[in-house]
């Protein structure tokens, strides 16, 4: 007996949300609880109007219900977590001895009759069913009870699943409302672009205040006086061959065209199907009733035996071929922590990271970010952007220990094929020793296979790991004075 954790999972919801902001598509109706719910806030005439109509206000309605959505998927999930013992016990019980049933059913009747009376369960027909001498033995009857008990039970499931959305529903409201006036308000009063509240917007997970917006907005605003930093994150952001979409392209070649305008060139033997070139062999077969089909395969394969001629000359050939896509790799960003990068420079990494959050975001990608000074320190900062903004309020302090940063890196390369063809970089001013060659020859290796390394390096110092990356872009800037 398999029992699902819910009717939809995550994507679902997510995939719905995508359709709904870019064309206005959704159900009219479903049963579902939060399903219904989400369809009834899509369907509502005010949020329809904003969503559809800006592209602001359609972000802000996304993240909100995002983050709704996985607040009360969490809540379902930890609710099914509890009962786990309960569903274990439904299976346990279709395993019970005849003995057992006969001992056990009137306890068992009891305990769901209890829990479940309001939702379905009919003890009285059990009790009436196993009363009847050996009844209790049969599987039939058995089987059903257990599955009218799953069945009590996936129904108070669903009335706790509505009992959440109820008691959340009046704040996300509220919130909603909110966010679509006064977000749009606030931006077009304080003149902010687009780009910087969206980048901005996204380190939030849904919960507009001014101060954060503002805080996070100053580190977003250092892209404008480093155009490298959005180089290198539209670098990191590749979309795998035209959005990951099969194109066909022309591929250019040679090929070979035989004249015939005189027999005595001949120079040797070949393949093909040029029939004016056919071996008498092979003209033979052809007049042959019996080995008719042979020929006509032989035809169809090149595979005739023909001759070859001195005048056979090559010529440049184009036809069309499809290239299959490539899918998006992740990201994995490994930022230098170590003393040498406060001030400035950390300002700008950190700006990129915003960055490239937001193209992690739109692309659906991975982004795993491992800091290393000393020690490393690994955030998935597409799921704990709470983390990251922590991170942002450090200071760098400290040496630099690239071993253990790109063994980490490595290990996580090696970890899951949802890492392949990933895009790597470095941000760091790279005054970094060399390694040894048996760690420098396994980036190598991943690049080989599709893995691509970049670098960004603040400063201008001399770089001796340029050599290992695909490409390194530079940022040179002026350090912070101190008095």
């Amino acid at each position: 007996m398999a029992m699902s954790s819910g009717r939809y999972d995550s994507g679902f919801y997510v995939q719905v949300l995508d359709r709904y902001v870019e064309t206005g598509e959704c159900a009219e109706t479903d049963s579902e609880p939060l399903y219904a719910y989400l369809l009834s806030v899509m369907n509502e005439p005010m949020v329809r109007l904003q969503v559809l109509n800006d592209e602001i206000c359609a972000r802000i309605f996304y993240d909100t219900m995002v983050q709704f959505i996985q607040l009360n998927l969490e809540k379902e999930k930890y609710n099914l977590q509890k009962s786990q013992s309960e569903r274990n016990e439904m299976r346990l019980v279709l395993e019970w001895s005849v003995q057992k049933r006969k001992d056990g059913w009137q306890a068992l009747l009891q305990k769901i009759a209890d829990k479940y009376a309001g939702y379905g369960f009919e003890q009285r027909f059990y009790r009436g069913q196993f009363g009847c001498e050996g009844k209790y033995a049969d599987d039939d009857v058995w089987e059903k009870m257990v599955d009218d008990w799953e069945e009590a039970f996936r129904r108070k499931q669903e009335e706790q699943k509505e009992n959440e959305i109820e008691l959340r529903k009046d704040a996300l409201e509220r919130r909603l409302q909110a966010n679509l006036k006064e977000i749009p308000e606030y931006l077009r009063r304080n003149h902010i672009e687009k780009d910087e509240f969206m980048q901005a917007w996204g380190m939030m997970s849904g919960m507009w205040n001014t101060i954060d917006f503002e805080r996070i907005r100053k580190i977003v605003r250092i892209q404008r006086n480093y155009p490298e930093i959005v180089k290198v994150a539209h670098k990191m952001g590749r979309i795998a061959d035209d959005e990951g979409k099969d194109r066909i392209h022309v591929k250019e070649g040679d090929t070979y065209q035989l004249e015939h305008s005189s027999r005595c060139d001949i120079m040797g033997i070949t393949v093909g199907n040029d029939l004016n070139a056919l071996l008498p062999m092979e003209l033979a077969h052809c007049a042959d009733d019996d080995l008719e089909d042979l020929f006509v395969y032989k035809y169809l394969t090149r595979k005739l035996q023909t001759f070859r001629y001195k005048s056979e000359i090559m010529h440049p050939a184009r036809c069309l071929e499809t290239k299959l896509a490539r899918r998006k790799g992740p990201m994995i960003v490994c930022l230098d922590t170590s003393g040498s990068m406060a001030g400035k420079p950390e300002k700008i990494a950190h700006s990129l990271l915003i960055k490239l959050l937001e193209i992690a975001d739109r692309q659906q990608r991975n982004c795993f970010l491992i800091a290393f000074s000393v020690s490393v320190n690994p955030i998935d900062i597409r799921k704990d952007r709470a983390r990251l903004l922590e991170f942002f309020s450090k200071t760098a302090c400290g040496d630099t220990d690239a071993t253990c940063m790109l063994k980490t890196t490595l290990r996580l390369l090696r970890s899951s094929k949802d890492y392949m063809n990933a895009d790597v970089l470095w941000i760091s001013d790279f005054k970094i020793p060399l390694l040894s060659p048996a760690l420098t020859g396994k980036i190598q290796e991943y690049r080989e296979a599709d893995t691509h390394f970049y670098g960004l390096q603040l400063g201008m110092a001399e770089n001796e790991w340029a050599p290992f990356f695909d490409r390194v872009y530079r940022v040179d800037y002026t350090p912070s004075r101190h008095y």
